[in-house]
């Protein structure tokens, strides 16, 4: 039970889940679902086979788009024998038998709708934590922050090519990592530390994976949030920022960039340019814009507060069980 709410868990294998286009996960989910009865089933994502088990436990039920393989996979240009291509291909299966789904911003709706028309598409944004609009902290003027993954896709290494140019002007500005794997990063990862130690020494601090709201809190206290992602499909990471009252540094052509605009609290840079992406950090140190914190605050809250999403997660819900 959690908050007097049944949970269950079911494990997954660990080999071969891809290989067999999540078959064997997508019947072992669904012959769960059938026993548990449940009046509606919500699956989360189409990256593994919860999107697919929903389908084959035919119940009423709606599908969130947190991330779509079809687009992630030609931004980055993944060999064809890979998880990701195999993935692409469920996903296709999947959303040619949907009928609804939940896209988390307008930045997924139009690539959905572009795809695959048939889709009845409803936007629901994700939640923040109530908790995080209670944090204020004092901030420190030189340092910028880095929250998620250290992979090709967030634009590691366009900070870096940034960097180099900010540190010529600036040699006190200090980079906090949240997010890195200190026991088994990958290849690209290692890379990247490597870069970042060279260029700033031990102004760059790898927190590694945190508890969400002690990164909120050290967020908090950051001159600016830089997040120069090649694609976000919503990002968690900015928004979380925006309401700690920590200025946003975003490309353009991604859902962060859809929530700057929406929110403010931020600026959005060209993608693939780090002369932009140095100067946004500069000014972001050196000249920190006015941040009017509580506006942003109440904007993120009437727009996606735990009350306002529920409740649109709930008419939903209702509206597809009348209609089955």
């Amino acid at each position: 039970m959690f908050d007097g709410i049944p949970v269950h868990f079911l494990a997954a294998p660990d080999r071969l889940r891809s290989t067999t286009l999540f078959w064997f996960d997508a019947r072992r989910l669904a012959s769960r679902i059938s026993a548990l009865r449940p009046d509606f089933v919500h699956a989360h994502g189409t990256e593994d086979a919860y999107g697919l088990a929903a389908q084959r436990s035919r119940f009423p039920h709606v599908i969130t788009l947190q991330g779509i393989s079809f687009h992630i996979n030609r931004i980055m240009s993944l060999p064809w024998a890979s998880r990701a291509r195999v993935v692409e291909l469920t996903e296709a299966i999947c959303l040619r038998r949907a009928r609804d789904v939940i896209a988390k911003s307008e930045y997924v709706a139009m690539r959905l709708q572009e795809k695959f028309a048939h889709l009845t598409i409803h936007r629901i944004p994700n939640t923040i934590d109530s908790r995080l609009l209670e944090i204020r902290e004092r901030k420190e003027p030189n340092v910028i922050a880095f929250v998620g993954t250290i992979i090709p896709l967030k634009g590691l290494d366009l900070l870096g090519d940034a960097l180099q140019m900010v540190r010529s002007k600036m040699p006190d500005v200090t980079l906090w990592v949240f997010g890195d794997h200190k026991d088994a990063p990958s290849e690209y990862e290692q890379g990247i530390k490597k870069r970042f130690r060279a260029i700033l020494g031990e102004r760059v601090i790898f927190h590694g994976t945190l508890p969400n709201m002690e990164v909120a809190r050290q967020v908090g206290r950051a001159a600016a949030l830089v997040a120069p992602s090649r694609e976000e499909m919503f990002g968690n990471q900015l928004v979380e920022a925006l309401v700690v009252g920590t200025h946003g540094i975003v490309t353009e052509g991604t859902a962060m960039a859809e929530n700057v605009v929406r929110f403010g609290g931020g600026i959005v840079v060209a993608q693939e340019d780090a002369n932009a992406l140095a100067q946004a950090i500069i000014t972001a140190v050196t000249n920190p814009p006015h941040l009017p914190v509580a506006a942003v605050r109440k904007k993120i809250h009437d727009y996606m507060g735990p009350e306002v999403v529920a409740r649109h997660h709930y008419n939903l819900y209702l509206e597809l069980l009348n209609r089955s």
